[in-house]
């Protein structure tokens, strides 16, 4: 008799077992599909019109900064030149008064320089940075309509391989520029 009753034991706890799994599987099975995609970010920006003037907004502050920094190398450079040619006719006072001049022009052409080039990279950061804002919230916005469970980025995501289908750089791109401007 003790035998039968763990038998009948074990025999509920599989079919119980066995419920338990078509219940769960069921659950599972109503489920939506995840849906999943990537996106090429830096594509994105780089391809963008918004992207493009930007680039080309910070190509044009460049110019300008250059063309100044090359007006004061040309001082210099004359200024040398000048006291290269007089040099032999300047008294020493004169020439060490020179020779000062060229130095701090010198040190005045370097932090100008330095400062050129971090207010460059911070404003390309900034600009940078307000295109991945932007562009983010595109993303987040066509992955709601479309009902996507999750969207990676291609280049920092380690996204080894992944089929075109699931490449969504292309619908972005096009979302972001044909947005309505902000401005």
């Amino acid at each position: 008799m003790g035998q039968s009753n763990r038998g009948r034991r074990w025999g509920w706890l599989r079919w119980g077992s066995a419920a338990w799994m078509l219940v769960a599987s069921s659950s599972f099975a109503a489920e939506p599909a995840v849906k999943l995609g990537f996106v090429d970010i830096q594509s994105v920006i780089s391809q963008s019109k918004e992207g493009q003037a930007a680039r080309d907004k910070v190509a044009a502050e460049a110019a300008e900064k250059q063309k100044e920094i090359g007006l004061k190398e040309a001082e210099i450079k004359q200024m040398d030149a000048d006291l290269q040619k007089q040099g032999p006719v300047l008294s020493d006072a004169a020439k060490k008064d020179r020779e000062e001049d060229i130095r701090r022009k010198l040190r005045d052409l370097k932090r100008l320089t330095e400062d050129f080039n971090r207010d460059l990279a911070k404003r390309e950061s900034e600009l940078l940075n307000d295109l991945l804002r932007d562009v983010t919230a595109v993303i987040r916005d066509y992955g709601k309509e479309k009902g996507l469970t999750l969207i990676v980025e291609k280049g920092q995501g380690g996204v080894i391989y992944g089929s075109d289908p699931a490449d969504l750089s292309k619908e972005i791109l096009e979302r972001y520029n044909n947005r309505p401007s902000k401005k």
